[in-house]
């Protein structure tokens, strides 16, 4: 029987700091169960990379469950592909020739597969889309795979044999020798050899490579969906906001558990997070856009405050160092001032028509409000008068309803809990008194509404906020 992947990379671990002897004669033993078999001589050869493989691969550090092992559907042999991508279908294509040259082991895949599948949720941060930014996101990846997933990468093994240890490649790999290189205190950020106690953005680290290239490099390799030159591949764009989601939510759930090193790599961590947590759906979006302060629930508002910060980088000094520098004193260390997020629980006020033209529509909107149920405690039901219930109740069907519907009691519900932000979700037909909506005006309410039946406009609420259909929050 094949050994399991996960013995393929203990074992790979194993003689990874071994001799050069040891790992000639062990590597390709690795390498026949994942991808070929090895000749006479220990050479391999035959590389193909399977669906299977690659699924384990993946769920075996992030869980049997894993979205992102679900969304990989086909593995393919490219010979146009320079080295490796994945599309919104969920293709990973490979060049054979590069992943017979490079790819000799699995821990060799993983950092290829990761590599991959972090790639998606990274292309909001290249803007505008240049060779630098992208060489900066390739080595936030591959720093990300290196440290965090130590064991399962080898420490980034392939990154290492792929890679120079000097100049301006060498921030792609570990291990590089750039003590002396104007390079050098941004690579011992992204691969610190103790704990950092500077934090710096994904943006940051992008504009800080930016300063500090003397040159657009041209003929730098980059792992993934890059056009030529290093630019990124516009049909990266087109990966579902919801795929990268659920590709961001298996990363984050297993940050925890996937590195050690007491701390030292929690600057990654954070920048990590920072980056996955931008990504929304359409329907997320619109929901914690209309969050209120005046409900708890799950919801928690990610807002930016700015403090201050020493950093070796000149990203955002203070005057205290603009006067230094101006005087030919280097500050040594500035005190930038960088934005911090700061979460506060929030809650979100859904009311829904439960008038009769609501039950043909009722399980599309269970369902989409389902996505929420870990963090939505009640939601208030209305027809011509409000009854908040728990959210458990709607999702077994429970509803009351005295058949009329007017938008009165929402207005004067969300006057009286004094909520600043609101979702309705009806089939638009209900009438709101000039008194109640001028109040709603002078309390500076806003309001999502949400059409679920043939209407297309609700005038009624159209003055406090967004109206859209119902498909329109459906997909990602």
């Amino acid at each position: 029987m094949p050994i399991k992947y996960q013995s393929a990379v203990t074992e790979a671990c194993d003689f990874a700091r071994a001799s050069p002897h040891k790992m000639a004669e062990k590597q390709p033993v690795v390498a026949r169960h994942l991808m070929g078999y090895a000749g006479p001589k220990g050479e391999v050869q035959k590389m193909h990379i399977t669906i299977e493989t690659v699924r384990d691969i993946l769920r075996s550090t992030l869980g049997h469950d894993s979205f992102t092992a679900g969304f990989v559907k086909s593995v393919i042999e490219d010979t146009d592909t320079p080295t490796a991508s994945i599309n919104a279908k969920g293709e990973i294509r490979y060049n054979p020739d590069f992943v017979r040259k490079n790819v000799r082991t699995g821990v060799d895949l993983f950092c290829l597969v990761f590599h991959e599948v972090l790639h998606p949720v990274f292309g909001h941060f290249i803007h505008p889309n240049d060779k630098v930014a992208n060489i900066a996101c390739d080595a936030i990846i591959n720093s990300v795979i290196s440290n965090l997933f130590a064991e399962a990468s080898g420490s980034g093994s392939l990154f290492r044999r792929i890679y120079p240890d000097r100049d301006l490649a060498a921030i792609l790999r570990p291990d590089s020798q750039l003590r002396f290189s104007r390079y050098n205190r941004l690579y011992e950020y992204l691969h610190p050899r103790a704990c950092q106690q500077t934090k710096l953005s994904a943006g940051e680290v992008i504009q800080t490579l930016r300063a500090l290239v003397p040159a657009v490099p041209m003929n730098i390799l980059l792992l993934g969906s890059h056009g030529p030159g290093g630019t990124k591949d516009e049909g990266r764009e087109h990966i579902p906001a919801a795929t990268v989601q659920g590709i961001s939510k298996d990363f984050i759930e297993k940050l925890p558990s996937t590195s050690n090193g007491a701390g030292c790599w929690d600057h990654l961590k954070d920048l990590l997070v920072e980056v996955l947590k931008t990504k929304k759906t359409i329907r997320q979006s619109l929901l914690t856009g209309y969050t209120t302060r005046r409900k708890l629930d799950g919801f928690f508002d990610e807002g930016q405050q700015m403090r201050r910060i020493t950093s070796p980088f000149p990203i955002n000094p203070s005057r205290r160092d603009i006067v230094l520098l101006s005087a030919g004193i280097w500050p040594g260390f500035f005190r930038n001032r960088q934005p911090e997020i700061v979460r506060r629980q929030k809650g979100i006020a859904v009311f829904l028509d439960v008038s009769g033209s609501v039950n043909d529509y009722l399980p599309k909107i269970i369902g989409i409000l389902s996505g929420f149920r870990d963090r939505i405690r009640t939601i208030h039901l209305f027809s011509n008068a409000v009854l908040e219930v728990p959210f458990g109740t709607l999702c077994q069907g429970n509803v009351q309803t005295t058949y009329g519907t007017d938008f009165d009691c929402i207005a004067k519900t969300i006057l009286e809990k004094e909520y600043e932000r609101a979702v309705v979700i009806t089939d638009g037909y209900g009438g709101l008194k000039e008194e109640n909506s001028a109040a709603l005006k002078k309390a500076g309410s806003r309001i999502l509404t949400i059409l679920f039946a043939e209407k297309d406009e609700c005038p009624e609420f159209e003055p406090f906020g967004e109206v859209v259909k119902l498909e329109d929050v459906t997909e990602g």
